[in-house]
């Protein structure tokens, strides 16, 4: 196992190798949430809020599992059960699929939170912003092209073709993870439960902004039945804006964090920006003109960005 670099370069063997293992953890949790209503019709509608809750519950945990047990083991095993659930799918009844994405909700939420955590620990402390800023981009670029990915496949091969394919982008971010070096740190006793590591509360309004903006690229361009295939691919370039201002947001939210908040402001960015996504994705299963509610959204979004949001953060900003 390579030790990471400690000469204060910002892209160290381990900021890379967690950079693309987290490229690969979005690309293979959103290769099949958007395509699931185009294959399972009515029998979708219920996947999405049971991720979400999968997330919403796992949350407040995370701080206490990073520091009661080693952090690398958190991670792999959370990269490991968002896999399994994805190789299991095809031999699980469709009825059924809703309890998976709980557990794989769950799942995505302490990994994406594990790795946060572990690249903000393994990179020099003057590079810390951008290498927040980085961490979040190839997450949000690997949910797009996980989502562009699912769109092709799905029109080419089985649903449980795409699912194998996400749990083996999982094992490879699992391969990638395991050359990541984590220095020891010693448990200094949290609560089981607790909002560090979960939700920054100081930053509500951004992460108000951020839910908004997700959910109007969550529906927007899909067609009025549902995100179909053939119908997606205009979706998939409208949502590719989003990886390039993720960096700014982030930034934002670490601004408005403390120093020991750092995580925690990531984290609620994240939690934000796919709850935004998700609610959007199950948005279109019940609604019958969610290109109207996808421009009402983004004209709300921007509203609350010039008028709340950003004065809040020049206010309130403590870096």
């Amino acid at each position: 196992m390579r030790k990471n670099n400690t000469d204060g370069r910002l892209l160290t063997h381990g900021l890379r190798a967690m950079c693309v293992a987290n490229f690969l953890l979005y690309a293979s949790v959103y290769m099949l949430l958007g395509v699931l209503p185009a294959v399972l019709a009515g029998d979708s509608a219920c996947i999405y809020p049971a991720f979400l809750a999968g997330m919403l519950f796992a949350g407040p945990f995370h701080a206490y599992l990073a520091d009661a047990f080693k952090r690398k083991n958190v991670l792999l095993l959370s990269y490991a059960g968002v896999g399994v659930t994805m190789a299991a799918a095809p031999y699980i009844p469709e009825t059924h699929y809703a309890g998976l994405a709980l557990l794989q909700g769950a799942c995505f939420a302490l990994a994406s939170g594990a790795g946060t955590t572990i690249s903000i620990d393994i990179t020099p402390s003057g590079h810390r912003t951008s290498s927040n800023m980085l961490f979040a981009f190839c997450g949000r670029v690997g949910m797009v092209a996980g989502l562009a990915a699912g769109v092709w496949g799905i029109g080419c091969h089985p649903l449980a073709w795409l699912m194998y394919a996400s749990a083996l982008l999982c094992a490879v971010g699992i391969l990638l993870c395991t050359t990541v070096y984590v220095s020891f740190r010693a448990p200094i006793g949290l609560r089981l439960c607790s909002l560090d590591r979960f939700l920054l509360v100081r930053a509500w309004l951004p992460a108000l902004n951020v839910g908004i903006w997700a959910f109007c690229f969550g529906i927007a361009g899909a067609s009025s039945t549902s995100l179909s295939a053939s119908a997606s691919w205009r979706w998939i370039l409208l949502l590719s804006v989003l990886p390039l201002l993720t960096p700014l947001w982030v930034k934002m939210f670490v601004k408005l964090s403390h120093h020991c908040q750092r995580a925690t402001g990531n984290m609620t960015f994240n939690l934000l920006m796919d709850g935004g996504v998700i609610a959007g994705l199950w948005t279109m299963c019940v609604t019958d003109s969610p290109d109207t509610l996808a421009t009402a959204a983004l004209v709300l979004a921007i509203l609350v960005f010039a008028f709340a949001t950003r004065p809040y953060y020049k206010k309130k900003r403590v870096r």
